[in-house]
């Protein structure tokens, strides 16, 4: 696994890098990723690209295959501890957690029924929300040294491809350009022989195709550095 060294860790908030150590040291990022924008200052200061931050929101992926075969951790206790407040929503009963303006949640690959609204990850102690193509993220990912600590993101390739796709999914137009504007940033930095590496470990229907190719084309993005005809 690739990984990239971060020397300044002052990229983050200092409740954020707090939150991010403590998860290290419940062995959290073995089988989970920060993702969402605040992977976006790690990118900035590892490969130099540039985009600015729109959210408060921090998100981890979970990847629930691998989970049940470590320890279990109370990560609602680690938050508490840390001086999250725990915020419950009623109507899905997910749980999220609040600090300072930040909002904690996390996310999972959604299997079967759309119906779900929340998935609960008895190993860590907390609700997830189901979102399709998740798994993408978890392609190839990096492991980055904050130098106490380490954890894990995806890597741009793999965010880029994502990010394709669930912005034609999107219903709101500001969200779908932040999808488009993140995979903007990317380009510079994308690996041309590990993009059609990805496409090709994914099993995608014409509707999944469809909503890359109409991505490439807003972005002006050449389809063929993907692998397509």
């Amino acid at each position: 696994m690739k990984e990239l060294r971060i020397q300044n860790t002052g990229i983050f908030p200092g409740g954020i890098y707090e939150l991010l150590r403590a998860l290290y040291q419940a062995d959290f990022f073995s089988h989970s990723l920060l993702t969402g924008s605040w992977i976006f200052p790690i990118y900035e200061a590892a490969l130099n690209i540039r985009y600015v931050l729109k959210t408060f929101d921090i998100d981890f992926a979970v990847d629930l295959a691998s989970v049940a075969s470590f320890e279990p951790v109370d990560l609602e206790k680690i938050f508490t501890e840390l001086g999250y407040v725990l915020v419950f929503d009623y109507r899905s009963g997910l749980r999220k957690y609040s600090r300072e303006g930040f909002e904690v949640e996390f996310l999972v690959q959604r299997k079967g029924s759309r119906d779900l609204d929340r998935i609960p990850i008895r190993q860590l102690n907390v609700t997830a929300t189901p979102l399709p193509f998740l798994d993408i993220l978890f392609q190839s990912p990096l492991s980055v040294n904050l130098g106490g600590s380490k954890i894990r993101i995806p890597c741009p390739e793999a965010l880029f491809v994502h990010k394709l796709i669930i912005a034609q999914r999107r219903n709101n137009v500001v969200k779908q350009e932040n999808d488009l504007s993140q995979c903007r940033a990317l380009i510079p930095v994308l690996e041309s022989e590990k993009l059609p590496q990805i496409i090709r470990s994914l099993k995608l229907g014409p509707k999944t195709k469809k909503a890359i190719l109409t991505s490439c084309r807003i972005i002006a993005f050449p389809p063929h550095k993907l692998g397509f005809t």
